[in-house]
């Protein structure tokens, strides 16, 4: 119940609310709601994460992540509240920070992922060869009209690298 009161609030922008019932519905299931409803707790907690990211209350906001992250459950399940921890960290120009965050979150997904480290100019223009041949006779219609992306890991992956391109 306070779950769906919470994203309501959410939904109408009364995020101080949202955060009142995100907390009532985590104090609601006590200290074993993990084991009980995780489910819900997760819920409860990534919805709470956000709400207190939107109000600023950054300290609630990064204890909830912590929960979250701590948790043994999949890499995929963390992607909301990783998604707020690393727009967090760049909101407050932590930028290098962020751009760790967004890393390791792909490396948990096991997805490829750069090494945060410079690069020589042939590197850079062997990629760009590289990619210009696999690219080769293709119009940007033709990019253009590739079919959707269809795998959940690589959607989370390819979210993270947007927050890389700001």
């Amino acid at each position: 119940m306070n779950l769906k009161a919470g994203i309501k609030a959410s939904e109408n922008a009364a995020f101080d609310t949202a955060k009142v019932y995100f907390k009532t519905g985590r104090d609601a299931l006590g200290p074993r709601g993990w084991e009980g409803d995780y489910r819900t707790m997760l819920d409860l907690c990534s919805h709470g994460a956000n709400a207190c990211f939107v109000t600023g209350d950054f300290d609630s906001m990064n204890a909830l992540i912590d929960e979250v992250l701590s948790k043994d459950i999949d890499t995929k399940e963390k992607y909301r509240v990783s998604d707020i921890k690393v727009n967090s960290l760049h909101n407050i120009g932590r930028y290098n920070e962020s751009i760790n965050a967004a890393l390791d979150f792909r490396r948990q997904l096991g997805l490829p992922t750069l090494q945060k480290k410079q690069v020589s100019k042939f590197t850079i223009i062997r990629e760009y060869i590289r990619v210009k041949r696999l690219l080769k006779n293709k119009t940007a219609e033709d990019i253009a009209n590739l079919p959707d992306l269809d795998n959940e890991r690589y959607e989370m992956g390819q979210r993270m690298n947007e927050h890389l391109a700001h």
